[in-house]
């Protein structure tokens, strides 16, 4: 099971929304290399890195910063936030990121099949979810689709990861939605990794028991932020 430190980009620093909210901005960084640091100094084997200015205007603006965070870990870096074209996909890859997701145009059924076709497993989708509707552009707009079928669509596509949010758990520190999460591993191939929710280090435990052989890990955001515990207590518990 792996562990995702979560750095979220906003005007070039790092910052925390909740439930998706930009009006609830909290900024705890304004050099988000030197927080990969931390979280690789900590044991990080991967780091979530999400540009919000992209992921709500559907352009790329964090190259810069994310180059800088590429070349300052060893650690392999997941990037999402902006991504809706093929160009825009090779040239983060190129830059030295490991894996991209996908959210608003992951429901384009012909672009994911084309891009799943020539990236395989650097794609990832970001299946974002309040109410059992997915949501797009940074959780503002209704993706016109339910939950069971986003995750048909992703097994028909062979899509190999998912990135499974519960918007409503997002940011609140008050655990995941486990129900809803066991439903997801039930109902797809691809390896799943939970993001919203995780509050203290009972929840990695929980994690960590889940039995589904599609559980690939967890996103830890907040509760890192908010020193409800600290990642290498985290890591600790899973090796």
């Amino acid at each position: 099971m792996n562990l995702y430190p979560a750095i979220d980009i906003y005007e070039g620093k790092v910052v925390r929304l909740t439930q998706g909210d930009y009006n609830s901005c909290i900024v705890y960084s304004r050099d988000p290399t030197a927080t990969a640091k931390i979280w690789e100094e900590e044991g990080a084997k991967w780091i979530h890195v999400v540009d919000l200015e992209g992921a709500k205007t559907g352009t790329l603006t964090s190259e810069a910063t994310l180059t800088s965070i590429c070349q300052g870990v060893k650690a392999k870096i997941q990037f999402g936030g902006g991504l809706r074209n093929q160009e825009d996909i090779a040239k983060v890859l190129a830059l030295g990121v490991s894996r991209v997701v996908l959210g608003t145009k992951a429901l384009d059924k012909t672009f994911l099949e084309k891009v799943t076709l020539e990236f395989k497993e650097k794609i990832a989708v970001g299946l974002d979810v309040r109410r059992d509707q997915v949501k797009t552009a940074g959780w503002m707009r209704d993706g016109n689709m339910t939950l069971k079928e986003a995750l048909k669509l992703f097994d028909q596509l062979g899509v190999t990861t998912l990135i499974y949010t519960d918007i409503e758990k997002d940011g609140v520190l008050k655990g995941p939605n486990w129900e809803k999460l066991s439903m997801v591993l039930a109902n797809t191939q691809s390896r799943v990794i939970l993001s919203g929710g995780i509050s203290q280090l009972s929840d990695i435990e929980k994690c960590r028991a889940i039995q589904a052989p599609n559980f690939e890990g967890v996103i830890i955001g907040k509760a890192l932020y908010d020193k409800r515990f600290r990642l290498s207590d985290a890591v600790r518990l899973t090796t």
